[in-house]
């Protein structure tokens, strides 16, 4: 047969418990009331709070700030017409250049995607005039996501 403790015993028995388990503090507790005569001071188990792995922060939680993810333009056609320097200027040095006949074609590899800018003679200079991202994914989202990922990581590397 099972007997049940009284309240009282049970919570004396948690509190005891808790105060014998390794990962509690004891404080002094100094407080007196005027009608109590003097006695020994009190003590409080207080369960231990672990020190902030990255050192003592003084009593004071510190919060690491949450880096802001930059807006950029995923669209693939922003590069219509730009000649090559300010494509260099946006996106930095191509990962592969080839020629084909009169174009030139620069290839950014992304994570998942790859971006070929085809550039053809324009008033003479190079500018682009047929653009084309291609990934695994057939999903258009995706491939732009590639690309917001790919002119972030090519801005901040830049």
């Amino acid at each position: 047969m099972i007997t049940r403790l009284p309240i009282a015993v049970a919570a004396l028995l948690a509190v005891s418990a808790l105060a014998l388990s390794p990962g509690c503090q004891v404080f002094e507790n100094s407080i007196t009331t005027a009608n109590a005569p003097a006695s020994p001071t009190a003590q409080i188990a207080i369960p231990a709070v672990p020190p902030a792995a990255t050192g003592d922060t003084g009593g004071s939680i510190a919060v690491a700030p949450v880096a802001a993810v930059e807006r950029v333009n995923d669209d693939p056609m922003q590069f219509m017409g730009l000649n090559g320097d300010l494509l260099d200027g946006q996106l930095g040095h191509p990962d592969l250049v080839r020629r084909d006949g009169p174009a030139e074609v620069r290839q950014f590899q992304g994570g998942a995607c790859t971006l070929d800018l085809f550039l053809y003679p324009q008033n003479g200079t190079m500018a682009v005039k047929h653009v084309e991202l291609r990934g695994a994914s057939l999903d258009n989202l995706a491939r732009r996501t590639c690309l917001a990922e790919m002119i972030r990581a090519r801005t901040i590397a830049g």
